[in-house]
């Protein structure tokens, strides 16, 4: 069954200039002009003019016309006024269906509008363009979507699609919800009586930040729109909806386009990270090679019989040795080709091969291949 929604309870601090206002101060516009009208009129006539006179016809002509314009006029100065009332909730544009700047026409935002407001939210995020809840809901009224009564479940994926947006119903499935805020996408929810509302209550579901809570914008209050929300809580304060409600997400392929070029930018600048990488390796890599090498040549015949991984464990000197075996100048060496500071203090600080037999007794070690290893390897 196809269902009306709006907000039953919705707590207002702004004051709303109401249509009647309007009309009245409409109907004195209209007599301002009429008298003067009449004053131009008795003035001509008693000058007996020649002129002839305008035809009362043409006169009504021309004083709708100028208030006409006076209309245009004021319908611009409101439009303006509405883009530099943009609010937000962190980074996203957030609308409030009760503030008097969306109420001063007959479209019932106030009490009604929740559903043409969420959209809205969504529409001007999500395109990157300022589309009022006032645009919103006139197109959904001229179509038959929005009235004081609410809006229609259908509404949320017309409203959509008229603003070129994707929208595809997600029942109450949890994993597609989060599937959808965790791909930048946005959903608009129906709530039922509970947390959010005593009847039936459009909002807009922004983001999912990392610990899994989700960041909302209700139209119907700053309040609640400050707070985060576990995604199954939301869903359990949501009313069944036909139209693939009660969830709906809406997002823009050309949005996802620039997301997709923005992610192969990121890429290709991680790969080249990732050669750069490499090839440092490679270039450490072929160091330590010729380390090996031309150490092979200076061991003594005693440091020959030692195989190697045990050769390059180093013990902690007491004070400063005067170090007989080479090792000690190839690990020097090495530390500086390598630009590493703890290879050079190794080499300065530990005793290896013959050097290293007069301190058995010590037990602070040093292995020289496992350290080289860890610094060639890629994370």
């Amino acid at each position: 069954m196809t269902e009306a929604t709006t907000e039953t309870a919705i707590i207002s601090t702004t004051e709303e200039v109401t249509t009647e206002q309007n009309q009245s101060e409409l109907k004195n516009n209209t007599t301002k002009v009429e008298n003067k009208v009449t004053i131009s009129k008795k003035h001509k006539k008693d000058k007996t003019s020649s002129r002839r006179k305008r035809p009362k016809s043409k006169e009504r002509y021309y004083k709708k016309k100028k208030i006409a314009e006076k209309n245009v006029d004021s319908k611009n100065e409101i439009i303006k006024k509405q883009k530099n009332q943009k609010e937000y909730i962190g980074d996203y544009i957030y609308f409030n269906q009760t503030d008097s700047i969306w109420n001063n026409n007959n479209l019932s935002l106030r009490s009604a509008g929740c559903g043409p407001t969420a959209v809205a939210v969504c529409i001007s995020n999500l395109t990157h363009k300022f589309v009022s809840p006032v645009t919103v809901a006139g197109w959904a009224k001229k179509e038959g979507y929005y009235s004081s009564s609410g809006s229609l479940h259908s509404a949320i994926p017309a409203m959509a699609s008229h603003w070129n947006l994707q929208c595809r119903g997600l029942y109450k499935n949890e994993k597609e919800i989060e599937r959808a805020l965790r791909s930048g996408h946005m959903v608009v929810g129906l709530m039922g009586p509970g947390y959010f509302t005593n009847g039936g209550h459009f909002i807009s579901l922004l983001t999912i930040n990392k610990k899994g809570m989700v960041e909302v914008a209700d139209v119907g209050s700053r309040v609640r729109s400050q707070k985060t929300y576990d995604l199954a809580f939301i869903i359990q304060n949501s009313k069944i909806a036909d139209a693939g409600g009660p969830f709906w997400e809406i997002w823009s392929n050309k949005t996802d386009g620039n997301n997709h070029k923005k992610q192969k930018r990121k890429n290709k600048v991680h790969n080249k990270v990732i050669k750069q990488s490499d090839d440092q390796n490679k270039n450490k890599e072929e160091i330590i090679r010729k380390f090996y090498l031309n150490l092979q040549i200076d061991l003594t015949d005693f440091e020959k019989e030692i195989p190697m991984d045990e050769l390059l464990i180093g013990i902690k000197s007491q004070g400063i040795q005067d170090h007989k075996s080479k090792i000690n100048d190839h690990l020097k060496e090495l530390g500086n080709q390598l630009n590493d500071e703890k290879i050079v203090q190794v080499s300065e600080t530990y005793s290896f091969g013959m050097d290293a037999m007069q301190l058995h007794k010590e037990r602070t070690y040093f292995a020289v291949p496992t350290y080289l290893e860890n610094i060639t390897r890629i994370n």
